[in-house]
């Protein structure tokens, strides 16, 4: 199949991509041909490193222009395309992406499948602090559903979104994210990476982008209550993004500071390594409409690399850790540091909990089930696209 993918974000600098890009590498490995539109943001790439080595994706890069100027320039480049897609993969629903998206599923009478990952509303009201950006951003979710042929949701709540607005059960398809079990899997500790970073033992992990919806803050105030019961207790942050200075502020303030170790961006290759110097996960959430619509990266990662994972009892996490890991309330800290303290005095525990998370992320959370289910939904559209 001929599909094109039209997302609106810079492949090479945004972290929340990875998504795309794993989707993009399952498809070509399926023997798909696969469009991918990049907006190249020239400011991030100079001021962060390179997360994916893009050369090596294997795809057909179509770089467009980010300003809505560029608009008539975007769709004149997507309509030089060698050959005319099949179907039109659709993620993010900001008009600068979907608008081109609509407009030529409709010229070329091919269907459109929308990939529905997040609560764009919440997003882009907190990204930009204007409530008038998070309306807009909320209409287009709403508009979407009604607009495309079939639909994949990352998580219950966004699944129960759909049908609230009245779109057939059968357009819509389950696909929470996955974790590349070939590439994230248990492994012995890198040790060079280990003392490099000055770590001791034993190490909490949270790995994730810095950005929206992100509660890394919450990860610190745990480990300040750990170190009272296990006094060695360190913590690395995995990660970059405008958020990171309130994370060394609060480390700071707890006086901790000394005992938490920020990585940085960290390009998506080198994760893994990263991962492998820890003993235990966490994944600490608010309760709010952006963290109930996710099924979270980094859960399915943790899972894949044998990691025990505390995480807040949100949306589709406690499915996704069924076994391997505590959920405990948002905001208690107290009960994630009790609930780390105990997975860490018990080895035993540690074990079962990381062949139950390998076993999940084998044969639920990883992106070769994800492409089934969107080649399923990709048939399905083409032929109702067919019928119609």
């Amino acid at each position: 199949m001929r599909i094109l993918i039209i997302q609106r974000f810079d492949l090479a600098s945004v972290s929340c991509a990875r998504r795309v890009i794993c989707q993009t590498s399952e498809l070509l490995r399926r023997g798909h041909h696969v469009w991918l539109t990049d907006f190249p943001h020239a400011g991030r790439r100079e001021a962060i490193p390179e997360l994916v080595d893009l050369s090596r994706l294997g795809t057909v890069l179509i770089p467009l222009e980010r300003r809505i100027a560029g608009f008539y320039r975007n769709i004149q480049s997507l309509l030089r395309l060698q050959f005319r897609p099949d179907l039109i993969h659709l993620w993010k629903s900001y008009p600068d992406a979907s608008l081109p998206a609509l407009f030529l599923s409709r010229l070329w009478k091919i269907p459109l499948h929308y990939d529905w990952d997040d609560w764009e509303q919440g997003i882009a009201e907190e990204l930009t602090g204007s409530i008038l950006a998070g309306w807009i951003a909320g209409l287009w979710d709403r508009l979407l559903p009604k607009c495309c042929h079939t639909m994949t949701t990352a998580s219950q709540f966004l699944r129960a979104k759909a049908l609230e607005w009245s779109v057939q059960e059968n357009r819509i398809w389950d696909a929470p994210v996955g974790a590349d079990v070939e590439w994230f899997f248990p492994r012995e500790r890198d040790t060079t990476l280990f003392e490099a970073l000055q770590l001791r033992d034993p190490v909490l992990v949270y790995h994730g982008q810095l950005e929206v919806a992100s509660y890394a803050e919450q990860a610190v105030e745990a480990l300040k209550e750990i170190r009272r019961e296990i006094q060695t207790a360190t913590l690395l942050v995995v990660g970059g993004g405008r958020k990171l200075e309130a994370v060394r502020q609060r480390a700071e303030e707890l006086r901790v500071a000394k005992h938490v170790v920020c990585t940085g961006y960290v390009p998506a290759d080198e994760i893994p390594r990263y991962l492998s110097l820890a003993t235990v996960a966490l994944a600490p959430f608010e309760k709010n409409d952006v963290t109930r619509a996710k099924s979270p990266l980094k859960i399915a990662e943790y899972l894949a690399m044998g990691l025990p994972v505390v995480a807040s009892d949100v949306g589709d996490v406690r499915r996704m850790i069924t076994g391997a890991g505590a959920c405990v309330p948002c905001r208690n800290i107290s009960e994630m540091a009790r609930q780390a303290v105990w997975i860490l005095k018990h080895p035993g525990v540690r074990q079962s909990m990381a062949l139950a998370g390998r076993k999940l992320a084998e044969t639920q959370f990883n992106w070769k089930r994800h492409g089934d289910t969107l080649e399923a939904a990709y048939q399905m559209a083409v032929e109702k696209n067919t019928g119609a």
